[in-house]
């Protein structure tokens, strides 16, 4: 493994890995700082860019974008009090708090701090274990993957939001869509009605851009009249309150190191997401807290635990997608369609064919850290103009590099009826609650579930209980039975308590 890691460093550390990551992390957190722009934004706009470099660039300036962008959404939180993500309200509590003191730069500095130290101690998990259960899962045939397969599709459950049936509908709308063009086993023709273009199936780039982004570049056209949030920020005269000293960034380490053991525990579990991490861990810093009075009114240690954990996520959320094909959350499942368009299909065999890329990647994971510590405590002053942009300035070139990248990603005008075909699609979604994330995870994971469940049929013949003999099988119905109530479960708890969870989240 060592020698995979050294080779790794030696890949990543040349010109082109390090430009793309310096471009990444200036991208990412600039759209991460943008109110309304998020990482998953971020990530699909510049997904089309990195098809004509090497998949070490590529990915890893999107790994970039991905880890700057999440870090990003925390200015806009601090200074104007507006999260970015729901991952980032509890940062906003504080830090604006700490903002409206003149504080501001004691809480930007504690946010990055903190974001930067969680996701260094969530990479060191990814690169120490990825491996070893990538080994453990090459024990698993077809029918062990179906059951695999099965058991990702019930997690979706737990990122469905409030209603598990609409989180359903949005999973099986992205496998009809991913079933249009030809069957790869038989070769027939699905769901085309005829239309010659839909023989291939739909571009995956248009689709992503229309599905995420254009839908957002909607909404902001028909919240038009409201009026923008103009930033206006006094800072306190005295030097040491907008900087943390090392005194106070080792008091408060502890907490720190605890809430990213919390983030990369829930990253690992599929389906929890950075918002579960970041309230988890908030809400258990507070607990063992000597001064809990102070959260929620400026504590900074409620910032270092909210964006340790928050940001511990990235890291460890890609264990399950690249061990098992599972996306630990939404952006997980955009960056397996990364991974896929690159020619690298996540899962156990990764490790073994694309070994020097992968341990590149990993490599780049930690310097990426290095350099958003660096880039953002440089241009603070950037990043804060950057987050008091209005928004008639920002979604048009957002639009334009959105039609711009779908054309890009197969040169084929074609790609431009199907992003506006899906971002009809995806505003409609939203209209009615279905979930977009959802939606493209169901649009990844089936032709994995239809390319193992023809193998495990051809496997078993008529013999169906084969399907349950290896114990891999029945270790992935016990978890998705235990998923599927568990999310039963906590969501009628919430339904039965909402006061109590709205006074811990106000």
């Amino acid at each position: 493994m060592f020698e995979n890691i050294a080779s790794g460093f030696a890949s990543i550390l040349s010109v082109g890995p390090i430009l793309g990551i310096i471009l990444g992390v200036v991208i990412g957190i600039t759209f991460g700082a943008i109110p309304g722009i998020s990482a998953i934004m971020a990530i699909a706009i510049m997904l089309p860019m990195t098809f004509y470099v090497d998949p070490i660039v590529g990915i890893t300036m999107l790994l970039a974008v991905y880890k700057a962008g999440i870090y990003g959404g925390s200015i806009s939180a601090i200074l104007i009090n507006t999260p970015g993500a729901a991952a980032s309200f509890l940062t906003a509590q504080d830090g604006h708090a700490l903002t409206k003191k003149g504080k501001s730069g004691k809480a930007l500095d504690i946010s990055l701090f903190s974001s930067v130290s969680g996701e260094m101690l969530a990479t060191l998990v990814l690169i120490l274990v990825a491996a070893p259960i990538s080994t453990i899962s090459l024990q698993a045939g077809p029918i062990e993957k179906v059951f695999l397969l099965l058991f990702a599709f019930t997690v979706i459950a737990s990122m469905a939001g409030e209603s598990i049936p609409r989180g359903l509908l949005s999973c099986c709308l992205g496998m009809l869509c991913a079933m249009v063009g030809m069957d790869s086993i038989t070769g027939s023709a699905r769901f085309t009605f005829g239309i010659d273009e839909l023989i291939g199936g739909f571009t995956f780039t248009p689709m992503l851009i229309g599905i995420l982004v254009m839908p957002e570049v909607i909404n902001v056209i028909r919240r038009r009249s409201i009026p923008h949030h103009e930033l206006a920020i006094t800072r306190s005269p005295n030097p040491a309150d907008n900087r943390i000293s090392l005194k106070e960034y080792l008091k408060v380490f502890p907490t720190i190191l605890k809430s990213s053991g919390i983030g990369t525990f829930i990253g690992a579990l599929p389906g929890l997401g950075s918002s579960t991490a970041a309230f988890i861990a908030y809400g258990e810093a507070k607990r063992t807290s000597k001064k809990p009075e102070e959260y929620t009114k400026g504590s900074v240690e409620g910032i270092a635990a909210a964006e340790s954990a928050n940001n511990a996520v990235c890291g460890s959320s890609m264990i399950p997608m690249l061990t098992l094909s599972i996306p630990g959350d939404d952006v997980a499942a955009l960056l397996m369609g990364a991974f896929l368009i690159h020619g690298l299909t996540p899962g156990p065999m990764i490790f073994f064919e694309h070994t020097e890329t992968i341990y590149a990647i990993f490599a780049g994971f930690l310097i990426t850290d290095l350099f958003l510590l660096g880039i953002a405590r440089s241009g603070f002053k950037f990043f804060v103009k950057m987050a008091s942009l209005r928004r008639y300035y920002i979604f048009p070139c957002v639009t334009a590099f959105a039609f711009t990248g779908a054309f890009t990603a197969g040169q084929n005008m074609n790609d431009i009826l199907v992003l506006i075909a899906f971002m009809a699609i995806g505003y409609g979604m939203r209209m009615v609650g279905l979930n977009p994330a959802v939606f493209i995870i169901g649009f990844i994971l089936t032709p994995f579930l239809e390319q193992n469940l023809d193998q495990a049929f051809a496997i078993v013949g008529g013999e169906y209980h084969l399907f349950f003999a290896s114990p891999f099988s029945w270790v992935f119905i016990a978890l998705s039975i235990f998923f599927v109530l568990s999310s039963i479960k906590m969501k009628s708890k919430a339904k039965k308590h909402p006061p109590e969870l709205k006074e811990e989240t106000a």
